[in-house]
């Protein structure tokens, strides 16, 4: 099996090659650019959401954007794993390709998921991604959602690790920590928490009322 990551520039150079599988993830609104994907590819996904971490989509100049959701996430997961079924008793090597706009993040973090799916562990698989292209930047909301589908594989914790290590080594700091760092001193973030302190008060009010209800028929006898 071979695994190719692309950014969009490059998916000509995939275009006429043995490419059996294709993954494509390009950006909302681009429906009308012609992809030049594999003529010959025996099966395509393809999802349309854009590049937005956890922290990126509380900044204000995204949230109009389409965050990866669960669905998308268990999409990539269902596709690799039919992958896995229908080349189970295969002899013969095949390609799969995995593209977004830029090739770095969810791209890369679709292959990682998919590579978790075909059977390498969660180290080795994000690994083999970023050893290819050690500027990836896998997208850690889609990484977080695959941990909560797969179950300790530390996905996240991985991206998280490696995403720190390569600012570190570049010498400025992560701008995402930037938009981390004002969101919590903003107005949104004190209205964000007291809505999360009403929402966990009113679920212990309904818990705590629940039980008293279940136990009134004990003191009935």
């Amino acid at each position: 099996m071979q695994l190719a990551v692309s950014s969009r520039s490059a998916l000509p150079r995939y275009q006429s090659g043995d490419i059996r599988y294709v993954v494509s993830l390009p950006d909302p609104g681009t429906e009308d650019d012609p992809l030049p994907l594999p003529t010959h590819a025996k099966k395509l996904l393809q999802l349309r959401f854009h590049d937005v971490d956890d922290i990126e989509m509380l900044a204000p100049q995204f949230r109009k954007c389409r965050a990866p959701q669960k669905e998308h996430v268990e999409a990539i997961i269902k596709f690799f794993t039919e992958i896995n079924q229908a080349e189970a008793n295969g002899q013969d090597q095949f390609a799969i390709l995995v593209h977004c706009e830029s090739g770095l993040s969810r791209s890369a973090a679709s292959a990682i998921i998919g590579l978790t799916c075909l059977g390498y562990d969660a180290k080795t698989a994000f690994d083999i991604v970023c050893e290819a292209n050690p500027h990836s930047l896998p997208n850690r909301r889609m990484l977080r959602i695959a941990d909560s589908i797969f179950q300790n594989t530390h996905l996240c914790q991985i991206a998280e690790d490696h995403r720190a290590a390569l600012f570190d080594y570049a010498g400025y700091e992560d701008p995402v920590k930037k938009l981390d760092r004002d969101y919590r001193a903003s107005l949104r973030f004190k209205i964000d928490q007291m809505i999360k302190k009403t929402a966990k008060f009113f679920s212990r009010l309904r818990g705590s009322s629940g039980s008293a209800a279940r136990k009134l028929p004990s003191h009935a006898h």
